[in-house]
């Protein structure tokens, strides 16, 4: 089975007027940023991501992208989709999937790769 990288995600335009705080979540669990609640990025900014984890089958892998606040619930901002479907090394590009509940304006790519 194939080895996959988050290597980075780039923010085109934040949902809140100042900052995002970002972090990504794999089937309910949080996996990004590891030792802090969240990360800010804002427009046209990239931050790595470096995460590596081991497909157990081919298809399609979905990752949440969520923005933290502090006083009401937390934003579910969309999804990347992922598709392995095969084990062949190479680097991808992922558009976000707006969740139209949780995201008015925001735009990310998800840089990722199969190593």
């Amino acid at each position: 089975m194939p080895l996959i990288k988050l290597t980075s995600i780039i923010c085109e335009c934040p949902e809140e007027t100042d900052k995002d705080e970002i972090y990504l979540k794999f089937q309910g669990q949080k996996i990004w940023p590891g030792d802090k609640k969240f990360i800010k990025i804002d427009s046209d900014e990239e931050l790595p991501i470096g995460l590596k984890t081991k497909v157990t089958k081919l298809g399609w892998m979905t990752i949440e992208l969520w923005e933290y606040d502090l006083t009401t619930s937390n934003d579910h901002l969309g999804d990347f989709h992922l598709d392995i479907e095969s084990e062949l090394p190479g680097t991808n590009t992922t558009i976000l999937s707006r969740n139209k509940e949780g995201a008015e304006r925001a735009s990310y790519m998800l840089n990722w790769e199969i190593l």
